[in-house]
């Protein structure tokens, strides 16, 4: 409920209510100076925001220039150029957010492996070792790459992160 809205009673005895653009729309005042210059006098000085001497002064000037209106022959709710109103264009529909790109997965970090021997002294003469993988950067102590020298071993793989030889 508006403040400026106030409860009336009907000729039947009716309660309702009503406020300034309720009236304007009942009497079909179309005229914008004449709207003006009534919601000046309905309520003058009681909106909080002017005098009630300011708001009779506007509304006198409203008034003249409704009569000025009518003299130039602008039938009401016209323009100065003569031509109806244009009725105001409907605000254009937000255009929905497109929504993102999903990221690409991000290509794997390749890590390279290397085949490492492991021989302890006392198994040389048994020529027997341990073999097994290992990243590059993460070669433990005691074991050692392999190198190939031409052999048809495959000494060194890249896998992507988290897959093993």
């Amino acid at each position: 409920m508006s403040r400026y809205e106030k409860t009336f009673r009907s000729t039947s005895g009716e309660k309702f209510r009503a406020d300034v653009y309720d009236v304007l729309k009942a009497f079909g005042v179309t005229c914008p100076a004449r709207q003006h210059a009534i919601k000046k006098l309905l309520m003058p000085g009681q909106r909080g925001a002017k005098s009630t001497v300011q708001d009779l002064d506007e509304a006198l000037v409203s008034v003249s220039r409704a009569i000025d209106m009518v003299r130039a022959g602008l039938p009401e709710g016209d323009t100065l150029t003569g031509e109806p109103m244009a009725e105001p264009e409907p605000k254009p529909e937000p255009k929905p957010k497109p929504e993102p790109e999903p990221k690409p997965k991000p290509k794997p970090t390749l890590v390279t492996w290397e085949r490492c021997v492991r021989i302890k002294p006392w198994q040389i003469g048994d020529r027997l070792c341990f073999v097994k993988w290992y990243p590059i950067q993460n070669i433990p102590e005691h074991w050692y790459p392999i190198d190939s020298y031409g052999r048809s071993i495959e000494t060194v793989k890249q896998l992507p992160e988290g897959q093993q030889p």
